[in-house]
Protein backbone atom coordinates (compact mmCIF):
# COMPACT_ATOMS: atom_id res chain seq x y z
CA UNK A 1 0.00 0.00 0.00
CA UNK A 2 2.94 2.08 0.97
CA UNK A 3 5.02 1.67 -2.16
CA UNK A 4 1.77 2.31 -4.53
CA UNK A 5 1.19 5.65 -2.90
CA UNK A 6 2.97 7.24 -5.66
CA UNK A 7 5.28 9.78 -3.55
CA UNK A 8 9.01 10.16 -4.15
CA UNK A 9 10.29 7.42 -2.00
CA UNK A 10 7.41 4.89 -1.83
CA UNK A 11 9.73 1.85 -2.39
CA UNK A 12 12.28 2.57 0.15
CA UNK A 13 9.36 3.64 2.54
CA UNK A 14 7.79 0.66 2.00
CA UNK A 15 10.21 -1.11 2.60
CA UNK A 16 11.36 -0.04 5.66
CA UNK A 17 7.24 0.16 6.96
CA UNK A 18 7.69 -4.11 5.72
CA UNK A 19 11.34 -4.65 7.66
CA UNK A 20 9.65 -2.67 10.95
CA UNK A 21 6.60 -5.38 10.81
CA UNK A 22 8.91 -7.88 10.82
CA UNK A 23 11.00 -6.88 13.30
CA UNK A 24 7.68 -6.20 15.89
CA UNK A 25 6.29 -9.63 14.88
CA UNK A 26 9.65 -11.61 15.42
CA UNK A 27 10.31 -10.20 18.57
CA UNK A 28 6.60 -10.63 20.24
CA UNK A 29 6.95 -14.24 19.13
CA UNK A 30 10.51 -14.79 20.73
CA UNK A 31 8.51 -13.11 23.81
CA UNK A 32 5.38 -15.39 23.42
CA UNK A 33 7.79 -18.49 23.36
CA UNK A 34 9.31 -17.45 26.19
CA UNK A 35 12.70 -17.38 24.67
CA UNK A 36 14.57 -14.66 27.01
CA UNK A 37 11.68 -12.41 27.57
CA UNK A 38 13.81 -9.61 29.29
CA UNK A 39 16.28 -9.68 26.33
CA UNK A 40 14.02 -9.41 23.68
CA UNK A 41 12.16 -6.56 25.20
CA UNK A 42 15.73 -4.41 26.55
CA UNK A 43 16.85 -4.61 22.59
CA UNK A 44 13.66 -3.87 21.12
CA UNK A 45 13.88 -0.96 23.37
CA UNK A 46 17.15 0.01 22.73
CA UNK A 47 16.32 -0.47 19.02
CA UNK A 48 13.30 2.21 19.27
CA UNK A 49 14.87 4.25 21.32
CA UNK A 50 18.41 4.40 19.11
CA UNK A 51 15.91 5.32 16.17
CA UNK A 52 14.06 7.83 17.33
CA UNK A 53 17.66 9.82 18.56
CA UNK A 54 18.82 9.19 15.38
CA UNK A 55 16.15 10.59 13.61
CA UNK A 56 15.68 13.43 16.33
CA UNK A 57 19.71 14.05 15.62
CA UNK A 58 19.28 13.90 11.87
CA UNK A 59 16.55 16.68 11.76
CA UNK A 60 17.58 18.78 14.56
CA UNK A 61 21.34 19.39 13.73
CA UNK A 62 21.56 18.30 9.89
CA UNK A 63 18.43 19.88 8.93
CA UNK A 64 18.32 23.54 10.91
CA UNK A 65 16.94 25.27 8.12
CA UNK A 66 15.06 22.57 6.62
CA UNK A 67 13.36 22.24 9.83
CA UNK A 68 12.85 25.79 10.49
CA UNK A 69 11.34 26.12 6.95
CA UNK A 70 9.00 23.22 7.40
CA UNK A 71 7.62 24.45 11.12
CA UNK A 72 6.88 28.00 8.84
CA UNK A 73 5.12 26.43 6.50
CA UNK A 74 2.89 24.63 9.32
CA UNK A 75 2.67 27.55 11.01
CA UNK A 76 1.12 29.05 8.15
CA UNK A 77 -1.14 26.58 7.40
CA UNK A 78 -2.70 26.17 10.73
CA UNK A 79 -2.93 30.21 10.80
CA UNK A 80 -4.91 30.28 7.37
CA UNK A 81 -7.19 27.20 8.59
Amino acid sequence: MITNSGTRQARFLGHTARISILVFVIAMALQQMGIAPNIVNLAFGLLVGGIAAAIALAFGLGGREVAAEQLREWLNNIKEN
